[in-house]
């Protein structure tokens, strides 16, 4: 069973879906309670895991996030990066082309986790 979360103004759209792998954070990510939020989402991953594709695919296509966020961000690739499960995680990190500061964001996340197949997209907008 898929998990969908709507974007609002301060958090962003999730998608988990088992049936193809995807685990999608798209807009702006600066919730009052970064855990509250994000725990749904952390038990469904771990519930996806029990049992995950082959492939699993973390996509980011964040505007913005905050520093609450990094955390959670670094902690979810972490996790399914550790995960002892038989699963080939693909991380994708997309950035609008004139956005340096996400373009930075990424190459950061992309050199601590290096052993990744971590890949930054450029797109001209989301």
């Amino acid at each position: 069973m898929s998990l969908e979360i709507k974007a609002t103004l301060k958090t962003p759209k999730v998608i988990v879906n088992p049936e193809n792998g995807q685990i999608l954070l798209a807009g702006i990510s600066i919730p009052e309670d970064p855990y509250s939020f994000y725990s749904p989402i952390n038990e469904k991953i771990n519930e996806y895991l029990q049992n995950p594709n082959k492939k699993t695919t973390l996509e980011f296509k964040l505007e913005y996030f905050n520093t609450s966020s990094t955390l959670v961000i670094r902690n979810l690739i972490r996790d399914l990066s550790e995960s002892t499960v038989n699963t080939e995680l693909e991380v994708k990190w997309y950035y609008e082309q004139y956005d340096d500061d996400m373009k930075e964001a990424g190459e950061e996340f992309k050199l601590l986790f290096h052993k990744l197949n971590f890949n930054l997209v450029e797109v001209e907008e989301f």
